[in-house]
């Protein structure tokens, strides 16, 4: 895995161009037609040393959390894709961001209440273009991590509160691919969760999710080691500043106009996590 990858231009058409860029600005994101992309910094827009997260996937594109959104981030060159995770009845990861099916496929219930061959049996039914994709399932972190590989995308992992069991698991996957774990981002807005996964790995990058930084978040984030990534609707610039004045890098969610992340660049900002970015 790689670090800083940079974002490749994609056509109104979708189709590859070759013109390897910094980052990107995605518009028409609810249509049909894919969303046209092109560069940031050919618009004016600051983009030096950013890193775009495709939010649950590039799901402006594909159904959220699929295996088709993911693979669409990487063929956009998303620095990360970021998945969430909860654990099924037989202890297995399951991408998903919900606690049970129900929203995204055509079946109903807790998913820690069903094996995965249960959830399996169901199909995608919801999110952009889930027509297009038909027979999709809800996959598996293995099958996950596996795409991001191919893709040379970086995994950002949300760990969902309360699945405290087999995280040991979440860090054996990343260990299938040579280097994964080092690069590989392990987010949660549970802080127990990351207290587990700092006591099997002192080094793994985590973020800590919040919608509002505080002094307690701060100081949470500087005694761990711990990005805080914040609520870009909640972006306090007293508290930003107090936070980079103790080093501690901060990232933010979920930035999709361009005016909130121009402010937040301003400020120092450098992750975003983005469903995609318009005007």
């Amino acid at each position: 895995m790689k670090k800083g990858k940079k974002i490749i231009l994609l056509a109104v058409a979708g189709l590859l161009a070759a013109a390897v860029l910094t980052a990107v600005y995605f518009l028409g994101v609810k249509s049909k037609i894919p969303p046209k992309i092109i560069s940031l910094s050919d618009n004016g827009i600051p983009a030096k040393n950013v890193n775009l997260i495709a939010h649950r996937g590039f799901s402006a594109t594909a159904p959220e959390n699929s295996d088709q959104a993911f693979i669409e981030a990487g063929k956009a060159g998303f620095y990360a894709a970021e998945c969430d995770i909860q654990l099924s009845k037989d202890n297995v990861w399951v991408v998903n961001h919900n606690t049970s099916i129900d929203a995204m496929t055509d079946g109903k219930g807790k998913i820690r209440d069903l094996t995965y061959g249960e959830i399996s049996e169901h199909f995608i039914d919801n999110g952009n273009n889930w027509k297009k994709y038909a027979k999709q399932k809800l996959i598996t972190l293995e099958a996950y991590l596996e795409i991001c590989n191919q893709y040379k995308i970086i995994p950002q992992i949300e760990i969902k509160e309360g699945n405290y069991n087999c995280l040991d698991k979440v860090l054996e996957a990343l260990d299938e691919y040579d280097g994964m774990r080092e690069d590989a981002i392990i987010i949660s807005f549970d802080g127990v969760i990351l207290e587990k996964i700092r006591n099997l790995d002192k080094d793994i990058q985590l973020w800590y999710l919040t919608s509002v930084i505080e002094e307690k978040t701060i100081d949470l984030a500087e005694i761990n080691n711990y990005t805080i990534a914040f609520n870009c609707k909640n972006r306090d610039e007293k508290m930003i500043k107090m936070a980079q004045e103790k080093n501690i890098n901060l990232a933010s969610w979920t930035v999709d106009s361009v005016k909130i992340y121009e402010e937040l660049y301003n400020l120092g900002i450098r992750n975003f996590t983005t469903n995609r970015l318009t005007y």
